[in-house]
């Protein structure tokens, strides 16, 4: 093998290629751009975030002001100013929290009503205005990547103003006779004996009940799966003992106790009116019914209430109606029956009218058939004359008299809440309507047969008569109510539990109506019969002086209704001539966000 030459073999070595640690210097150039590249897409993002950043926060920032400033002004949105006060108490607040209104930024105040029962729930029409929609906006500049945004925000606020009341119950004036009453009413209502004394009732009468407790007690989930519960009467009496019992009044909590008994064959209670075709408790006119949650409901008045629904026509026909016996324990009376054809109820809500123009909160009397038998008098013989022309003697009366009143339903409609500062200028008014009464006066409960009044002897001419008899004819009376001023409640004292009447045609309260048209009536339903013979024209000419002679005799008679009737349909909720409202309770509303 031959061999290079040593020259050779290192000119060859030297000869190839060496690695120096340099890149060439286009690929140096390429992995520069790449990495500019790289860091400017960096920077970029990162000012793009910084802009970004700055929306949100702006968008925060004009949320916040929106959700306070809808909440100032749905405080006053229920006030005599109106929208108008409302929208400026938006704007005042915004300013106080630091957002001015210019050329960049607005604030804008809408006034509405918010009604879950609706598809958009918030809308500018209906009454009343229970809600405040605020929207905020602001130009907000891109710094880095692009032209300035608008940027908004909106906020609804919504608070209802809430009166409880009830018609006809005047619970504020009970006394002594009344709880005799009232303990014979409840136990033929619940079919068991009653025993309540004066300082039980009066207690029983200031005790309220918290809607939100009630629906705790009963086990339902929302205000509107309350107003859907259907229990019977004790059930219903120890949830609200329950209720008593949270909100710390153990006193009335025992007295509502014994009431809490089981009603044999007694209709089963729906809380809420209108959810079935049967009657129920409590008639609320709200559009969100869960904002009635902290309303309160008088627990003298639901109990009477319930009670009613518990005992009422099924059908709402007088037939139909249980008949319910009271031994009233009075002087002259024999008994008093008692037909509930329909229920009172108790109304919860807002004022204002709904979309059809009827009031959105109504309470109602009840339609009850109340008869007093009173007990034939052993009255005095009563000899008239004397002269040879003229003699007439009177003798007992021999039958008893069935006085009935059938009630037509009366009502109360809840027509605007103001909501004020105070509680002094704060006030609800309640528009009135007495129901129509129509009275009877005769010998049986269905009005048809006369009354033997007295036992007639005469001497006419010097010639005896023999023994002849003044009837009564059945005396029946129709009551209409008048035009009535609305009833204001307000708070001077600091509470809203409260009752007034209001008087139609200046009948007075205390019965006097029915002793005074009744009396009045005599003159015409008078009937002298001598011999099996009515005497006609005759008693025509003798008629004025009998009735006057009559009217002292039945007097005191009459006198009875004042101190049995009356009472007794008070405190069923059911009043001739005037109606009493029991104001239970107002709130005003709490602003809540609801969107």
């Amino acid at each position: 093998m031959r061999k290079l030459p040593f020259a050779t073999t290192l000119a060859a070595r030297n000869a190839r290629p060496r690695w120096t640690g340099r890149a060439p210097a286009r690929r140096q150039h390429g992995a520069i751009a790449m990495l500019a590249a790289i860091w400017l897409s960096v920077a970029i993002a990162a000012l793009g975030a910084l802009d970004v950043g700055n929306v949100y926060f702006a968008r925060r920032q004009l949320q916040r002001t929106a959700d306070l400033a809808a909440m100032a002004a749905v405080q006053l949105i229920g006030s005599t100013g109106g929208c108008a006060t409302a929208t400026t108490a938006a704007q005042q607040n915004a300013a106080a929290n630091g957002f001015t209104a210019g050329s960049t930024t607005t604030i804008s105040t809408t006034c509405g009503r918010w009604d879950t029962s609706s598809n958009a729930y918030f809308g500018t029409s209906g009454n009343p205005l229970n809600a405040v929609q605020v929207k905020t906006t602001q130009v907000v500049p891109y710094f880095f990547v692009g032209p300035s945004r608008n940027v908004s925000a909106t906020a609804t606020a919504f608070a209802s103003n809430i009166d409880a009341f009830s018609l006809g119950t005047g619970i504020a004036s009970i006394n002594t006779q009344q709880s005799a009453l009232l303990n014979a009413i409840l136990g033929g209502l619940l079919n068991t004996s009653v025993s309540l004394s004066v300082g039980d009732t009066q207690s029983l009468a200031t005790a309220h009940v918290k809607l939100e407790d009630l629906k705790v007690a009963l086990g339902a989930a929302t205000m509107k799966g309350l107003l859907g519960t259907t229990v019977s009467f004790q059930q219903l009496m120890v949830a609200m003992v329950t209720a008593l019992q949270t909100g710390g009044d153990t006193i009335n909590a025992a007295i509502l106790q014994r009431l809490a008994v089981a009603i044999p064959g007694g209709q089963n209670i729906t809380i809420g009116d209108g959810v079935t075709s049967a009657p129920g408790l409590l008639a609320l006119g709200l559009a969100n019914p869960d904002a009635a949650a902290s309303a309160t409901v008088n627990a003298f008045d639901a109990l009477l209430v319930a009670a009613q629904i518990a005992q009422r026509s099924p059908d709402g026909t007088l037939g139909k109606a249980p008949v319910i016996n009271v031994a009233a324990g009075l002087a002259g009376v024999a008994g008093i029956s008692l037909q509930i054809v329909n229920p009172p109820v108790l109304a919860v809500g807002e004022g204002g009218t709904s979309a059809d123009g009827t009031y959105r909160t109504n309470a109602r009397t009840a339609v009850v058939n109340a008869s007093v038998n009173l007990l034939p008098l052993n009255l005095p013989t009563i000899t008239v004359g004397g002269a040879p022309l003229l003699a007439v003697t009177l003798s007992a009366l021999s039958t008893p008299l069935n006085v009935s009143v059938q009630t037509a339903q009366g009502s109360a409609s809840l027509t605007s809440v103001d909501c004020e500062s105070t509680k002094a200028a704060t006030n609800a008014t309640i528009k009135v309507t007495p129901g129509i009464a129509a009275l009877c006066i005769a010998g049986d409960a269905s009005c048809s047969k006369p009354v033997n009044v007295v036992s007639l002897s005469a001497v006419v001419l010097g010639i005896t008569v023999p023994a002849g008899t003044v009837a009564l004819n059945p005396i029946k009376a129709r009551l209409d109510p008048g035009t009535l001023t609305p009833l204001v409640f307000n708070g001077p004292s600091g509470s809203f539990d409260a009752s007034k009447s209001a008087n139609s045609n200046a009948i007075g309260s205390d019965g006097a109506v029915l002793t005074s048209t009744l009396l009045n009536s005599l003159s015409g339903a008078l009937v002298v019969n001598a011999l099996g013979v009515d005497l006609g024209g005759v008693v025509s000419l003798i008629l004025s002086g009998l009735t006057g002679l009559l009217v002292p005799v039945l007097q005191p008679v009459f006198n009875l209704l004042d101190a049995v009737l009356v009472p007794t349909l008070s405190l069923l909720g059911v009043q001739v001539g005037t109606a009493t409202v029991h104001n239970m309770s107002l709130t005003c509303g709490v602003a809540q966000l609801v969107n």
